[in-house]
């Protein structure tokens, strides 16, 4: 059905929405010492949450796994280092969940003799896939990232926009709870009969 593979698809259920970028993030690369191989299509479109697709050797792994969690460390890193090199003091507030809860994630690894938790496969648990899909795509990101200066400004732009609204959200429940905590104050005995 996808001739390009996980472009394709990311491509297609992609079509016709508004993104951040003008260019998903996609393509593949070897893993260190041979151990296997990693694919990825990633892209975030404006005004919906994401998505996390994930694959070892082509069994679905809707549960994520290692795998997912180089890659999310990976491009939270990425972000990270590319906002200290231009200069954008707000970074350090980024958490992963910034940076990947509005992307459209298709990964899939190939590694030999893979660990997955359970009977039905539905989570990769291979330790060494974690640093092994980290370190294979970093390089790759980083060119990605600094390739294009307009994609790169409106990615991160966009990943500080979510970390101020997740930060303000934050602000206004603690707010909403002190004040909650300031009301239930009772004078005098009240107070000592419902602390009992």
């Amino acid at each position: 059905h996808f001739p390009g593979g996980l472009g394709d698809f990311l491509d297609e259920k992609l079509d016709g929405m508004p993104l951040i970028t003008k260019d998903a993030f996609k393509g593949e690369a070897d893993l260190a010492d041979g151990k296997g191989r990693v694919e990825w299509a990633i892209s975030w479109p404006a005004d919906i949450d994401g998505f996390v697709r994930s694959y070892c050797n082509t069994v679905s792994t809707p549960d994520g796994g290692t795998h997912e969690t180089g890659l999310k460390s990976m491009l939270t890193k990425a972000v990270k280092s590319y906002g200290e090199m231009v200069g954008n003091k707000k970074i350090s507030q980024l958490t992963g969940d910034d940076v990947t809860g509005s992307a459209y994630i298709l990964l899939s690894v190939f590694i030999k003799d893979p660990q997955f938790q359970g009977q039905t496969k539905d989570k990769l648990v291979s330790s060494e896939a974690s640093k092994l899909v980290e370190n294979a795509m970093r390089d790759h990101f980083d060119h990605w990232l600094s390739g294009d200066a307009t994609q790169g400004q409106n990615l991160l732009e966009f990943i500080v926009e979510r970390a101020e609204a997740r930060l303000r959200r934050k602000k206004q429940k603690d707010t909403a709870r002190k004040s909650i905590t300031s009301r239930l104050r009772l004078p005098g005995k009240l107070a000592d009969f419902v602390t009992v």
